[in-house]
C-alpha cells in the first residue's frame, strides 16, 4: 500500500505517526502520574497513622508495665494524639481522630463534643453512610488490623462532598481505632500540572518534528523535481525505447530535469546516428548504381 503513496503523504503519516506516538505517550504518563501521586499519598497517611498509633502504643504499653495506670495512659495518649499534626498545603494541618470499636468517641480535636458519645451511626459520609460503621467494619474484615477506607465528606467551607481518604489502625486491648484522613480531590489538579511540563515538551517536539519532515520532504522533492514515482515512470518510458516523451519543466539541477536533458541528448543523438544511416545508405545505392554501369 505505502508504495502507491505520495512522498508527501508518507512524510505526513510520519509525522501523523509521531503525534500518536505522543498521544499515547502522553496517556500513559498521565496514568503513571496519577498511580505516583496517589500512592504517595497513601503511603504519607498511612505513614502518619502508624506514628500516632505508635504513640498510643507506647502509653499502653506503660499502663502495662506498671508505670501509670490505663486511665492515665488513655488521657496522655490521647492529649499526646489531639496535639499532632502533619501534612496539609502549609505543612501542619491534618489531624487524627480516635474512635472506640464500639462506635463511642474517645477523640477528635475538632469536635470535642463526640468525646464518649455513640457515634457508630451519627456521621454521615457519601451517600449517607455511616462513617464510623463502615471504619470499625472494614477493621473487623482486616486480617492485620489496618484498612485503608474511601469516604466523601466536604472539604471545609464547601457543601460538595469529595473523595477523602481514609486510614485506621486497630489498638488491640484497649479497643481503639485510630485513623485519620486526606482528600484525593485535588489529585487530578496536580497530575494536570505535573503533565504540563510534559505536554508543552511534546507540543515542540511534534513540531520540531513536523516542521523537520515538511523541511525534507521540500528539500528532497525539490531535488528529485518531482515525486519519486514520476522520475521511474519517465525512467521505465526511456527503458521501454520511448525517447519522444513529453515532459512539463522540472527546476533547474533536480534529478527530472537531468533526465529531461539526458531524454533530449539521446533523442538527437539517435537522430544523428539515423540521419548518418540514411546518408550511408544513400551513397551505397550510388556506389551500387556505380558499379553496375
Amino acid at each position: 500500500m505505502l508504495n502507491h503513496w505520495s512522498f508527501k503523504r508518507r512524510v505526513a503519516a510520519l509525522v501523523f505517526a509521531a503525534l500518536a506516538g505522543l498521544v499515547v505517550m502522553t496517556a500513559t504518563s498521565a496514568v503513571r502520574t496519577k498511580n505516583e501521586i496517589e500512592s504517595a499519598r497513601r503511603d504519607a497517611l498511612r505513614t502518619a497513622v502508624e506514628s500516632a498509633y505508635s504513640i498510643a502504643a507506647g502509653y499502653q504499653a506503660q499502663a502495662l508495665a506498671g508505670t501509670m495506670s490505663t486511665e492515665a495512659a488513655q488521657q496522655a495518649a490521647t492529649a499526646a494524639i489531639k496535639a499532632s499534626r502533619y501534612g496539609g498545603p502549609e505543612g501542619k494541618s491534618d489531624y487524627f481522630y480516635v474512635f472506640g470499636m464500639d462506635g463511642v468517641g474517645v477523640m477528635h480535636p475538632i469536635k470535642a463534643e463526640w468525646t464518649g458519645k455513640p457515634m457508630m451511626d451519627a456521621i454521615k459520609h457519601g451517600q449517607g453512610r455511616s462513617l464510623v460503621r463502615d471504619l470499625v467494619d472494614q477493621l473487623k474484615a482486616s486480617p492485620d488490623g489496618r484498612a485503608f477506607v474511601p469516604t466523601e465528606f466536604p472539604r471545609p467551607g464547601q457543601t460538595t462532598p469529595v473523595p477523602k481518604l481514609q486510614y485506621v489502625m486497630e489498638l488491640k486491648g484497649w479497643n481503639w481505632l485510630v485513623g485519620s484522613g486526606l482528600y484525593m480531590d485535588d489529585v487530578d489538579a496536580q497530575v494536570r500540572r505535573a503533565l504540563m511540563g510534559e505536554a508543552l515538551l511534546g507540543v515542540a517536539l511534534l513540531l520540531a518534528i513536523g516542521g523537520l519532515g515538511a523541511l525534507v520532504a521540500r528539500s528532497v522533492l525539490r531535488q528529485l523535481g518531482g515525486e519519486p514515482a514520476e522520475a521511474m515512470a519517465v525512467m521505465q518510458e526511456v527503458a521501454n525505447g520511448n525517447l519522444a516523451i513529453e515532459q512539463r519543466p522540472r527546476p533547474v539541477g533536480s534529478l527530472m530535469d537531468g533526465l529531461q536533458k539526458m531524454t533530449a541528448s539521446l533523442r538527437d543523438t539517435v537522430g544523428q546516428v539515423r540521419t548518418s544511416t540514411d546518408s550511408i545508405t544513400t551513397a551505397s545505392s550510388e556506389i551500387a548504381t556505380g558499379n553496375a554501369d
